[in-house]
């Protein structure tokens, strides 16, 4: 643990002493947490007394960021993740929006119902290897919640609450569980989802920061101010424009390369010729060297 920590197990995150908030997730968390910034800077009267810092990556959940079998930590994780645990200037609280994608084989594998109790425990474990790297790596205290919904996912990712549930159970030191996403989210789609319906959009984002906060003010047996609830709504009417990679606002859509990322099915960061579902011709645009697939490069040089 971090030495300037202390014990957090009776969590007070809000007594006003600097402390800093990691979320770590994948592309459904790329946005929420400026927003969850700005409502703790405005708890405290404009200070930034909490500093929210972003651990993500897309297409990483769990089983991306660590090797489930062996416990190890993957690139990922050696790369962004723990530089920002070993900082042990204040108290580290990882706040994590997971998912047990991978951990079952394929993908799509999963929890299949309440009754799927092999799975279920496996979910769990991986869960606490996953909380104790954690912990061990630096994070003061662990905060664990599961993915949103995913239309052509369900039910397997619904049921990951069951994992989390099922390792909850078992009292874990300085972890507790988030804020539930899956149930808000499910009940906005698609209207809270870009056009892909997978990633959120503005209005998404604003209701994940919403349920993040009340819930690390639960944790630290603090009031929810009306205030939040009010800006999701607000949002849920308007929503809000989202920053894309070069700073410039988008209304929850996403420029050139993102659109073209919508049609990686696979979420390997590359879209091939028998992925895209567009007009040739915007394929070849992208496709520089026409071997049939568009990475990395191709994508944040196109139109140059």
């Amino acid at each position: 643990m971090n030495s300037a920590a202390g014990q957090e197990s009776h969590a007070d995150w809000f007594d006003g002493k600097p402390r800093t908030f990691i979320v770590n997730g994948y592309s459904t968390s790329f946005h929420w947490p400026e927003m969850l910034q700005r409502k703790l800077n405005r708890y405290f009267d404009g200070k930034q007394v909490i500093e929210v810092k972003s651990a993500t990556q897309g297409t990483t959940p769990i089983a991306k960021w660590m090797n489930v079998e062996s416990g190890q930590p993957l690139r990922p994780w050696t790369n962004k993740l723990r530089p920002l645990l070993k900082d042990d200037s204040k108290p580290t609280i990882v706040l994590a929006q997971q998912s047990l994608q991978w951990v079952f084989g394929g993908r799509a594998d999963g929890i299949r119902s309440e009754d799927d109790a092999v799975n279920i425990r496996k979910g769990a474990d991986a869960i606490k290897q996953y909380a104790d790297l954690l912990k061990s790596d630096g994070a003061d205290a662990v905060v664990i919640a599961m993915h949103i919904f995913k239309k052509g996912m369900e039910p397997e990712i619904r049921n990951e609450r069951l994992s989390l549930a099922a390792f909850m159970k078992s009292n874990p030191t300085d972890v507790h569980a988030g804020p539930d996403v899956w149930t808000p989210t499910s009940k906005l789609w698609p209207q809270a989802f870009q056009a892909d319906k997978v990633h959120p959009n503005g209005m998404g984002a604003e209701v994940m920061a919403h349920y993040w906060f009340a819930a690390v003010l639960k944790i630290s047996g603090k009031e929810v101010p009306s205030w939040s609830e009010e800006e999701m709504k607000s949002a849920m009417e308007n929503p809000p424009a989202l920053a894309s990679a070069d700073g410039r606002q988008r209304r929850g859509g996403g420029g050139m390369a993102d659109r073209m990322l919508r049609h990686d099915a696979n979420e390997d960061g590359k879209v091939t010729k028998a992925e895209f579902r567009g007009p040739a011709q915007a394929f070849s645009r992208f496709d520089k060297n026409g071997d049939g697939v568009i990475d990395k490069k191709e994508l944040t040089t196109a139109g140059r």
